[in-house]
């Protein structure tokens, strides 16, 4: 009757797929050539996306056509892209949505992000592709969001990072990478310290599923950290049981010269109270603690620094406020350091 409200359920149509006009088979064939498994497949097409586009960021271009053409994006176009040129390759893949933390906002900051899982087997028993568009009534969200995925093996896929891959947005400027693979085919309990997906089966781990709340406590952590000797479950189920998010800060790059036994697992260290660090050298390297003007270097005689074959140990007592770090020396230069592990430093 008049004015009486509607009892049909709203439908809404959400797009996961901007709509495409381009045919992807000859770019997919030319970019996979070669490739004949699907992990191997992925992999070529990670490597195209991460030397060939960049960031857009005036955040304007979404969709695989425009990033194709203006060769950048946001990480909803990567997304579409790798998902369109892996698509016309053979490969399933699905796009995830849901939160990321990138290194410019250290974890406090959580923002909407989107990423790609491939599913490796190449002989799919039951593929189920993925929707590039869902219809559900209003109020079904969630219901929605873990429908999309169903069908795909989880036990037999790979987590795709394909933004950072590229690289990284600094002061507004994108930082390209060179050749980071890190975020190929990524440990789900590394991945989780930075993205936290729409669908709880899309963290991939396991019988283990994280609320909002435990990812808001972790650290942000990156998978390059595993060369430094961290295992990520183990540090997944420790911050976990402890409900912090205290880590110091972690420079990548030196992971093949040095692993990790034990570090103060904390973010800042208190003035005038002792620490220790050890660690196993796996190259020949020298290196120092730093805290303002003092320096604790390991080749100097008397040295605090004690060693035991390739394990070294430092105990040390910071003076100064500021920061106190962990650093490499740069062996054509010997007052060059590179810092590797960084805290911040404040009174008792």
């Amino acid at each position: 009757m008049f004015g009486r409200k509607s009892s049909i359920p709203k439908k809404i149509q959400l797009n996961l797929v901007s709509p495409t006009k381009f045919d992807w088979k000859n770019v997919a064939n030319e970019m996979v050539k070669g490739c004949y498994m699907p992990y191997d497949k992925a992999k070529a097409i990670y490597m195209w996306l991460a030397d060939n586009i960049q960031y857009d960021t005036s955040y304007a271009i979404h969709d695989a056509d425009t990033a194709w053409k203006k060769r950048k994006g946001v990480c909803q176009a990567y997304c579409e892209l790798f998902y369109r040129i892996g698509t016309a390759a053979g490969l399933d893949v699905r796009i995830i949505t849901g939160h990321g933390r990138g290194r410019e906002n250290s974890g406090k900051v959580i923002e909407d992000h989107c990423w790609i899982v491939v599913n490796k087997d190449p002989y799919p028993t039951k593929p189920s592709p993925f929707p590039e568009a869902i219809i559900y009534e209003k109020g079904q969200e969630e219901a929605a969001n873990i429908q999309i995925t169903k069908g795909l093996n989880r036990n037999n896929a790979i987590l795709i990072e394909p933004t950072w891959g590229a690289g990284f947005v600094e002061n507004g400027k994108f930082v390209k990478n060179d050749h980071d693979m890190s975020w190929f085919d990524v440990d789900p309990c590394w991945m989780i310290f930075t993205h936290y997906p729409k669908n709880p089966l899309d963290q991939m781990l396991g019988g283990l599923a994280l609320s909002s709340e435990d990812y808001k406590q972790l650290p942000y952590l990156h998978p390059s950290y595993a060369e430094y000797g961290f295992e990520s479950t183990d540090l997944l189920t420790y911050f976990i049981n402890r409900g912090s998010c205290e880590f110091p800060r972690i420079y990548p790059s030196f992971g093949s010269y040095i692993e990790f036994v034990d570090i103060p697992v904390l973010s800042s260290l208190l003035q005038n109270k002792q620490y220790s660090i050890s660690l196993i050298k796996k190259k020949d390297c020298h290196l120092a603690i730093i805290n303002g003007k003092d320096y604790i270097i390991d080749d100097e005689e008397h040295s605090r620094w004690t060693q035991d074959k390739n394990l070294w140990v430092i105990s040390f007592i910071p003076q100064k406020r500021g920061t106190v770090s962990l650093s490499i020396r740069d062996n054509d230069n010997k007052n060059l350091y590179h810092s590797i592990l960084e805290y911040r430093t404040k009174k008792n």
